[in-house]
């Protein structure tokens, strides 16, 4: 049975003077989805946040919510739940006090505000903070207390802004987590705002990648992961090596590429076949590189001869830098096995598949 489409934005665009903030923005969100919007900062991730929650409005396009058509329409009157970057828990209050002010706003009966307050708190896990105070909480729990006051509400659509952005490195991961089985339990309908790529990637069952107002791919984490269709998309999501080359030949969708670090490689044309002579970048992942010994046989493979410059211990891999040519080329490495016996100056084959390797003419999609 296929699920109802609970959100619509429709060719909605936003100015700011004359900068165009967000370009003709149209996307669906199936009930009970998690999508991101991602991108760098001034992309329009979160003015068009900002459009949805009704904090703005739209200079043209349209904004459907639950089937209903919500321009003009006041954000207190769309039934959202809102997380902020900044928590935004009044201080006077105790943690439950903070919670129910929701509720109470929409004058829900005392009785049911305190189940729900009960109820909510142990869904983020913190029912023994209720009588507490916020200056007496981490960040950590603040942030879930904002959560907590937004979903206490029942909304029929949770939005949250950058809500990870002021906790340090762990407790980002412990609350990436905590939304993840929240929205797994609840099954609310959920927009998700960031810069950052694991974030995005972690929770979302689809991301919208944005730069400079536009909408650069949709799709699920692994499609936006291994088949990007523009550069930039495959630049800003993932680290992976820049080759700057020329075509040589294209036949039978395979491309033939002298990049400009003086070492010839084979790519996909991906439908996309482009004449002798075109000017391309080509890209490769560091986990898409491996190390062989040197004269290493690499079958049908891309192969080239290389040397260890530069080894970065980070746990359960190693970033190693390899002199290919002119090139230096990232590749990651499990640190237990034989690479971790790796030196810098030792000689190495480097070797990927041809299908591992993207190409983007100069028009930024893929060839």
């Amino acid at each position: 049975m296929s699920k109802s489409i609970d959100v619509e934005l429709k060719q909605v665009r936003k100015t700011f003077g004359s900068n165009v903030v967000v370009d003709n923005f149209s996307l669906q969100i199936r009930e009970g989805e998690c999508v991101s919007f991602l991108g760098p900062s001034g992309c329009g991730k979160t003015t068009t946040l900002n459009m949805i929650a009704g904090f703005l409005e739209p200079d043209s396009g349209e904004i459907w919510i639950k089937g209903k058509r919500m321009n003009g329409v006041p954000s207190n009157k769309r039934e959202l739940g809102m997380v902020f970057q900044t928590y935004s828990l009044f201080p006077h209050m105790t943690v439950a006090e903070n919670v129910a002010y929701g509720l109470k706003l929409r004058k829900v009966p005392k009785a049911e505000i305190k189940r729900r307050v009960s109820k909510v708190l142990e869904l983020v896990k913190l029912p023994h903070v209720a009588d507490r105070y916020p200056k007496q909480l981490s960040g950590g729990q603040r942030q879930r207390i904002a959560i907590a006051r937004a979903l206490v509400i029942e909304p029929s659509l949770l939005l949250l802004d950058e809500p990870l952005s002021n906790l340090d490195a762990k407790l980002r991961e412990e609350l990436r987590e905590e939304i993840k089985r929240l929205h797994l339990e609840t099954g609310v309908t959920t927009i998700f705002v960031t810069h950052d790529q694991e974030e995005a990637l972690y929770l979302s069952d689809r991301i919208v990648v944005m730069s400079s107002g536009k909408v650069e791919q949709i799709g699920t984490p692994l499609e936006i992961y291994n088949q990007p269709v523009t550069e930039f998309v495959h630049t800003f999501i993932g680290k992976s090596n820049k080759l700057p080359a020329a075509v040589e030949s294209a036949a039978d969708g395979v491309l033939t590429l002298r990049a400009a670090a003086g070492f010839t490689m084979k790519a996909p044309d991906r439908g996309r076949p482009l004449p002798a002579g075109s000017a391309v970048n080509a890209y490769v992942r560091p986990e898409k590189l491996r190390l062989a010994a040197p004269g290493a046989d690499a079958g049908e493979a891309n192969s080239v001869p290389g040397r260890v410059r530069q080894l970065s211990f980070l746990g359960a891999f190693a970033e190693c830098e390899v002199e290919a040519g002119s090139a230096r080329l990232t590749v990651r490495v499990q640190t237990a096995g034989e690479h971790a016996r790796l030196s810098p100056g030792d000689p190495v084959t480097l070797i990927w598949e041809p299908e591992d390797v993207f190409v983007f003419s100069g028009e930024g999609r893929t060839a």
